[in-house]
């Protein structure tokens, strides 16, 4: 089950908007089978790179806009040689973007923008959908919240903020069990299956709003003992900031990480049919400006000299620290990879944290070489799981050549 990242539950949440679409079916690969792609579903069909970056045109949006004077990042371009292994086989930097359909990637060293190419029609200005990499940027506005005192802790129950969630399946779910996918909710994160949760989950959602959906979920795990990735538990967060700030999203976005941050470009949130913001995975932005974020993290959540992110949050929400969450072969885990608050560790880590997408989506931070890199992709072989590991160690034997 390929359940590492979230194909965007845009085609769950988002498939009241698919006029007339409900018996086309698409493959994992985003390929038609029975009919041809109608509304959000058609966004994998055709001209992925072009419909990736323009996600307004199959779902409703909410406008992140840029700062009038953004933070700059200095340029140091250069040639950036480097040969690492996939799938067994020496493969040289150029070879890796081609194989891995990227198209834009960016590499910051020291804070300074040593490396940038896009192709695919991509540019410096585009915008690209981020699918779970908006996980990240929600774990940080739960950091964000807590500093301020809209959360006490993330040890409190979650009920004690959301107290519609009266489902027995949330009895003793703390806010750091949903932060880490181990709220031990049921759900089932398969697109080829339309008896799916994420596939049943947008029309019953529509109808009754999220809380009132996530009460129909049963327990699959005792609360705190098991990673299981469900991105439902990310939509639960983005509701609790809602809750907790009384603003949108969108709203808590600009005021509390596009502005401080400076982002240089504008951004956008989805929207699902009630108008509410696809925390699971639903943020577009440029490259430049994802690498602000993992910039951020590698400064302790500095931008600049604004602290943007409480600097205890950065360490806590991205270092794995009990059984479950531990990178490698592990029975309490469904991942390989290592995972605490929405970031992900490689699968041997070295200092190093990232966020990820499918479809091949990376903001890939070494503490250590200070190094912040930005891969955007429409990739169909990321669904290959062996693949999807390669190029993230890919990207840390990268990192690690650039020590000096």
């Amino acid at each position: 089950m390929m359940r590492a990242d979230c194909v965007v539950a845009l085609i769950g949440v988002a498939i009241s908007l698919i006029a007339g679409s409900a018996a086309a079916q698409v493959t994992i690969g985003g390929t038609a089978s029975d009919a041809e792609p109608t509304g959000i579903m058609s966004m994998f069909a055709g001209d992925r790179f072009e419909n990736f970056r323009h996600i307004e045109r199959f779902v409703p949006v909410a406008e992140i806009p840029a700062n009038a004077n953004p933070r700059p990042i200095p340029l140091a371009l250069r040639d950036l040689q480097f040969t690492g292994m996939i799938l067994d086989q020496p493969t040289d930097l150029e070879a890796f973007l081609a194989r891995t359909s990227t198209s834009a990637f960016v590499v910051l060293k020291d804070g300074v923008l040593i490396y940038e190419h896009y192709r695919e029609g991509d540019t410096a200005t585009s915008k690209h959908i981020s699918f779970s990499m908006a996980k990240s940027f929600v774990s940080a506005m739960i950091g964000i919240a807590l500093a301020e005192g809209h959360i006490r802790s993330v040890q409190d129950p979650i009920r004690k903020y959301l107290p519609e969630l009266t489902s027995q399946t949330f009895d003793g779910v703390t806010i750091a069990h949903v932060l880490e996918m181990a709220s031990g909710v049921k759900f089932d994160e398969r697109y080829t299956d339309p008896d799916s949760d994420i596939n049943q989950m947008g029309p019953i959602a529509d109808k009754v709003g999220y809380l009132a959906y996530i009460n129909t979920l049963d327990r699959e795990h005792e609360p705190g003992t098991y990673n299981h990735y469900a991105s439902i538990n990310t939509q639960l967060l983005g509701i609790l900031l809602g809750r907790v700030t009384g603003q949108s999203l969108t709203d808590y976005t600009i005021k509390k990480l596009w502005r401080p941050i400076g982002m240089e470009h504008d951004g956008q949130w989805v929207l699902d049919g009630q108008g509410v913001e696809l925390a699971m995975g639903g943020l577009t932005a440029t490259a430049r400006d994802y690498a602000r974020l993992g910039q951020v993290f590698l400064e302790g959540g500095k931008a600049g000299d604004t602290q943007v992110v409480p600097a205890a949050w950065v360490t806590t929400s991205t270092t794995p620290d009990a059984p479950h969450l531990l990178p490698g072969d592990n029975a309490r885990s469904s991942n390989t990879s290592g995972y605490k608050f929405q970031w992900w560790t490689p699968r041997e880590p070295d200092d190093d944290f990232l966020a990820r997408g499918i479809w091949g989506q990376n903001i890939y931070v070494h503490r250590g070489n200070r190094v912040v890199i930005v891969k955007l992709s429409a990739d169909q072989s990321n669904f290959d799981a062996r693949l999807k590991l390669d190029y993230i160690d890919y990207l840390q034997d990268l990192a690690q050549s650039l020590d000096n």
